[in-house]
């Protein structure tokens, strides 16, 4: 007879509404696509691996470090996102007042 639960989640059922900070949901993102990317780049079929084997193709060995330096890269990749759209944003409106020629917003009557 086991001591494990029959429902492993259950345990932490008590802070399925606890909020979480907006950097710890964006980290799991980012280790949630690397894994997924590391996973996608990962030959599974043992006669596929032969024949990369036979072309000469270089595979590497997939290290949990090469994981965490993809995650790394996605976070702060994903962390500087609101910079970039805030400066396009900028950027666009700044277009729009140079062409409207008024130097500033219309006020209708």
């Amino acid at each position: 007879m086991s001591d494990e639960p029959a429902d492993p989640f259950r345990a932490i059922e008590a802070i399925g509404d606890v909020p979480i900070a907006p950097a710890h949901g964006i980290a799991a993102v980012a280790l949630s696509l690397a894994l997924k990317y590391h996973d996608i780049n990962t030959v599974k079929d043992g006669q596929l691996y032969q024949q990369y084997k036979l072309e000469g193709r270089n595979l590497t060995d997939l290290h949990l470090d090469m994981v965490f330096e993809t995650a790394i890269r996605m976070e702060k990749f994903l962390l500087a996102s609101s910079e970039r759209i805030a400066s396009i944003v900028v950027d666009a409106l700044e277009a729009s007042v140079e062409n409207d020629g008024s130097g500033g917003p219309e006020r209708s009557p």
